[in-house]
């Protein structure tokens, strides 16, 4: 039987400048404002499948605060759930800043066209109870203005362990 290996770009390779051209341009706060539904799954580094997952996101803009409040709720297939509670502030036009109870200091943000890339390390639940402390570099890549897709990297003291891919869709 023929086996072939797909090999991941490096997350290096990608580069916020890339995508400063391209539309439709992605505003955080515009699209998380709402109802979301996602879906995704976790692979090993070795490429082995680790679990699938569905998202709620709930998201509100003040804008005169210039805060974003999302609030995701992740259901995995082998029972367990995770709730991110983030409150981000929009820093300026392109860089963002967030908090949420289970990270580890803040999250950075930064936005290029239709690209989002969000950084940070957080202690993720099990589903024994039990944490892992992991980085996260997230990179949302918006298609239109209902439909997003999210390839992140997950490290442990600095390795990539595994990747994540998801997408989320706009529902109310």
């Amino acid at each position: 039987m023929f086996h072939r290996t797909i090999r991941q770009p490096r997350r290096d390779a990608l580069k916020l400048e890339d995508f400063a051209d391209k539309e439709p341009k992605f505003i955080l706060e515009e699209f998380f404002s709402g109802t979301l539904r996602g879906y995704g799954m976790t692979i090993g580094r070795l490429g082995g499948f680790q679990n699938r997952f569905t998202i709620d996101a709930r998201g509100r803009f003040d804008a005169s605060a210039n805060v974003l409040s999302l609030t995701e709720d992740y259901f995995f297939d082998d029972g367990h759930s995770d709730t991110l509670t983030w409150t981000i502030l929009k820093r300026s036009e392109n860089r963002y800043e967030g908090r949420e109870t289970l990270i580890d200091g803040t999250a950075e943000g930064e936005q290029s066209g239709c690209a989002f890339r969000w950084q940070y390390a957080r202690d993720v639940p099990d589903v024994d109870g039990s944490k892992t402390r992991f980085g996260f570099d997230d990179w949302f890549i918006l298609h239109d203005e209902r439909h997003m897709s999210v390839h992140a990297s997950l490290t442990k003291l600095g390795v990539e362990v595994a990747t994540l891919e998801a997408f989320y869709e706009r529902v109310g």
